[in-house]
């Protein structure tokens, strides 16, 4: 099946000088192996640094840049990436990344399931000593869904091992680019949690997402959103992102009460702590209610699966496949 590699970049230079090479070998070796097209799509998100010319000084005959003429963000520069892309997965990668060369054709084959929407891969640090990211272990607790941990296969991994993950993380996933693009990609109004609120979109639609462990990469997160948010945005962006998906997504009406009941604890809990971050991410979210209104009655009426069925369809998996949680 053949693949579109979408980078997107900014002020990036230094980064992709480090890791670009080992996606290009891997984009080569899937070529070679699987006999089929791979392309690389970096597009740079108005950075103003010397990023354009050094890649197609270096570069012009291996990927296709794009660019645009201001900042318009991750999401947008990703959207920008599935529009231009020509094949039918899209796999997703930041910047600072390095591709194991095989990594490529395992995550792909998922993609001949018509119901797969999206595969992750499991991601070590750059040096190879600490596992990062494998398959998300999704949980709903005290009236918000949480991804924070991880598992991976028990050793040795069988080779037709099929796990779920409740997200595909965007620093290392592949999409169906025809999925990405009906959802409409990643919503600005979840910046800094895109990835997780695309997933469980995905998920509302009956769609599946899977975990690769074959599919190996090297990461140390954030190189790039430490140099574009100071101190705790990066953080005040993701609590805000975090509650504003809940409020598009979350339809069933006990688990959305668990929900409602869990802020008007964090309100007061807030307020003892002096947690003024809580206080900023709900209010400034609430300033966007009317556009969160229209997205919640769009998202009720194309769900094809229930926040209850996928929550017992997850706690299945984790009871039964031979995972272990890290």
């Amino acid at each position: 099946m053949d693949v579109s590699i979408v980078i997107p970049t900014w002020r990036g230079r230094t980064l992709l000088e480090a890791y670009l090479p080992s996606v290009i070998a891997a984009a080569d070796y899937y070529r070679c192996n699987q006999g089929t097209n791979a392309e690389i799509i970096i597009v740079e998100d108005a950075g103003g640094d010397d990023t354009l010319p050094w890649l197609r000084s270096q570069y012009g005959d291996k990927v296709i840049v794009l660019e645009h003429e201001k900042n318009l963000g991750f999401c947008a520069a990703c959207g920008t990436g599935f529009i231009h892309a020509r094949f039918p997965v899209v796999l997703l990668l930041n910047n600072d990344v390095r591709l194991k060369t095989d990594c490529i054709a395992p995550m792909i084959g998922h993609f001949k399931h018509p119901d797969v929407f999206a595969v992750t891969g499991k991601m070590l640090s750059q040096r190879g000593d600490v596992f990062c990211n494998g398959g998300k272990v999704g949980r709903f607790r005290r009236g918000m869904w949480s991804s924070y941990q991880n598992y991976d296969t028990l050793e040795p991994a069988p080779g037709d091992f099929s796990g779920l993950s409740f997200a595909a993380i965007g620093a290392f996933s592949a999409y169906d680019r025809e999925k990405f693009l009906q959802l409409g990609g990643f919503d600005q109004l979840t910046a800094m949690y895109e990835d997780v609120d695309i997933s469980y979109r995905g998920w509302k639609r009956g769609w599946l997402i899977k975990y690769e462990p074959r599919s190996v990469a090297h990461h140390d997160a954030n190189q790039t959103m430490k140099r574009r948010y100071k101190g705790r945005s990066r953080d005040m962006l993701a609590r805000r992102s975090r509650l504003i998906m809940h409020w598009i997504l979350l339809h069933d009406r006990l688990m959305f009460g668990q929900h409602l009941t869990l802020i008007a604890a964090q309100l007061l809990a807030s307020w003892i702590l002096l947690d003024w971050t809580f206080y900023w991410a709900l209010f400034t979210g609430l300033r966007n209610i009317e556009e969160i209104r229209k997205k919640r009655k769009e998202a009720r009426q194309t769900a094809a699966r229930s926040d209850r069925e996928l929550l017992r369809l997850l706690n299945h998996f984790y009871q039964t496949a031979p995972i272990k949680l890290l």
